[in-house]
């Protein structure tokens, strides 16, 4: 369950139910500042990935702010190319490490201006600044879906089983790992150690997982409705030709293809002549199924 909050260009900004309620409880306990360095830090995370997206001419549709972080989902994410997922997925993790780098780096400039003076937890803000942000990049770096390092491997596994199956294989292992979190959280808390958190995260990683399992069966509808949308909105979308070779492979073409306008494919044979033309629609459908090597002559008599 989640709260539209804010807009930020074509980018919306929703709160799920966890954060809301992170906050509340750190608020009532009289945290109100570590909350502040908390949501902040957060907000340096996502500024990462909308600032990589913005670069590489990729929008992200919703960010949507969780306890444990936050989920930004790219528009198309299944048609843009690998890499271009994998660079916006860890520029968040960057800049959690730049953060936490800049904290370590506030200790060092005082201990050196101030040398022998130093007394461990004087600065209680700082030192948590630098733990959520270390904790934001090594979570978000586990390489399981809902969290960034689960949508670099996703980008990698869709070439070769398309955008669905690979996020139903790496949302099963986000379950898994919140499963193992759980109870590695609570048998450190009978042995007598201080690790609630896992016991937090866990279910949260198991709960995001599952959303996102879930969500991935509508993503080409919304993707495609979207450009609907759009068309509707402008009265016209830019089209594009590209000439390929019949013999060329559905992996092969889907790169080729970006967001930001629409394709129209002119197949030919070795000797150049016109075999006819196929949407980038049908193009996209047979990735999103999984038929990664299907030529694109064989995808003729499905184009409208």
């Amino acid at each position: 369950m989640s709260f539209a909050v804010a807009k930020i260009g074509n980018t919306k900004i929703t709160v799920h139910i966890t954060f809301l309620l992170a906050a509340v409880v750190l608020i009532g306990a009289g945290y109100a500042l570590y909350f502040v360095v908390f949501a902040g830090s957060l907000l340096v995370h996502e500024m990462g990935h909308l600032i990589a997206a913005g670069f590489l001419e990729t929008e992200i549709s919703e960010i949507e702010i969780w306890a444990f972080g936050a989920v930004g989902r790219l528009e198309g994410a299944w048609q843009i190319e690998p890499w271009s997922e994998a660079v916006i997925a860890m520029s968040g993790p960057v800049q959690s490490a730049l953060l936490a780098g800049l904290g370590v780096l506030g200790y060092l400039g005082y201990v050196a201006t101030a040398p022998g003076l130093y007394v461990p937890g004087r600065f209680p803000l700082l030192e948590f600044l630098v733990r959520v942000n270390l904790g934001l990049l090594v979570v978000n770096l586990l390489p399981c879906l809902p969290l960034d390092g689960g949508r670099f491997f996703r980008a990698q596994l869709a070439l070769r089983l398309g955008y669905k199956q690979a996020t139903h294989k790496l949302s099963k292992l986000g379950v898994l790992v919140g499963i193992c979190l759980c109870v590695l959280g609570t048998v450190g808390i009978i042995t007598g150690g201080r690790w609630y958190s896992l016991v937090i995260l866990g279910p949260l990683l198991i709960w995001g997982a599952m959303e996102e399992r879930n969500m991935a069966a509508y993503n080409n509808i919304l993707a495609l409705l979207a450009r609907s949308q759009r068309l509707a909105h402008k009265g016209a979308l830019p089209v594009e030709e590209l000439m390929v070779c019949g013999s060329a492979r559905v992996k092969e073409l889907v790169h080729k293809l970006r967001p930001s306008r629409y394709y129209v494919l002119l197949v030919v044979d070795r000797q150049m002549n016109l075999l006819g033309s196929v949407s980038e629609t049908v193009v996209l459908e047979a990735f999103y199924k999984g038929q990664m090597d299907l030529k694109v002559s064989e995808l003729l008599s499905s184009s409208p």
